[in-house]
């Protein structure tokens, strides 16, 4: 499969981000890779401690993500578009490796990857709020 058009990954987080019924999604495009980004600590420098993975507003992000992606591995720096980077929500993506969604492999082209929780949530989970 080929990288996708900005058009085209909006489009599939408009999808998810409907699916669950809500109407706002964060869509952040960008030419380069994301600074900092393939440092764990920089991905969770501001989430709030009280907030939980398991929403509405995440689980559609995750969904696009991964249809975005192409697989179950999301490049750190952002996910390759036809000419740009899909910037990730950093709270979402905080949110979900703190709580075992997703695991962080870091290196030069630091990922997170979608854990077997993470699988199941996708498949039959349903979010809190």
């Amino acid at each position: 499969m080929g990288r996708l058009k900005k058009t085209e990954a909006k489009r599939i987080v408009d999808d998810e981000i409907a699916r669950v019924g809500l109407g706002f999604a964060a869509f952040e495009v960008k030419d380069g890779p994301r600074p900092g980004a393939n440092n764990l600590a920089w991905w969770h420098q501001h989430t709030p401690v009280a907030e939980r993975a398991e929403t509405r507003y995440n689980l559609a992000h995750l969904r696009a993500y991964i249809r975005i992606a192409g697989g179950e591995s999301l490049p750190a720096v952002g996910i390759p578009l036809e000419r740009q980077r899909l910037w990730m929500d950093r709270s979402t993506i905080s949110r979900l490796e703190r709580e075992g969604y997703l695991v962080f492999s870091a290196g030069l082209h630091s990922t997170f990857v979608l854990t077997d929780k993470g699988r199941d949530w996708l498949s039959h989970g349903q979010p809190e709020i």
